[in-house]
């Protein structure tokens, strides 16, 4: 197993069980709404969960194996344009901020305009209506 999935993995496992222990000390919800625990418990507990996974899943692999240069470009050109887009946040104009990042973000990892620009559009749109319709929270 490689050292650094090994530390990457640990991290992510140290980050996700730090979410949802401070999640428990948020206040919970009222009348059927989710509290403001609620998602950091939602995220630590899955980034717990995916990070045990890939833990256990590359104990079982045998040798080292070498990382191509290429994703390591995209790994740093996707870090880059992630923050720069929290850089921005609390800036407002949510749904434009999104949609530009998604479909950068989408670019750079190899996709065609036209359905980078249908998926981050469809996904902001989706994510914008969740929240601000489904759970009356504002993005802005």
């Amino acid at each position: 197993m490689n050292r650094g999935e090994t530390a990457t993995g640990g991290l992510f496992l140290a980050l996700g069980i730090a979410l949802v222990a401070s999640g428990l000390g948020l206040p919970p919800g009222v009348g059927g709404l989710p509290g403001a625990g609620f998602f950091p418990q939602a995220i630590g507990g899955l980034m717990a969960l995916l990070a045990a996974g890939l833990l256990v899943r590359r104990s079982g692999a045998g040798s080292e194996e070498s990382v191509p240069a290429s994703n390591l470009m995209q790994v740093a050109g996707t870090a880059a344009l992630l923050f720069g887009y929290l850089l921005l946040w609390g800036t407002g104009f949510f749904a434009a901020r999104t949609a530009a990042f998604l479909l950068l973000t989408l670019r750079f990892l190899g996709q065609k305009w036209m359905p980078a620009a249908g998926y981050s559009g469809v996904l902001t749109a989706f994510v914008y209506l969740a929240f601000d319709m489904g759970l009356n929270v504002s993005l802005e």
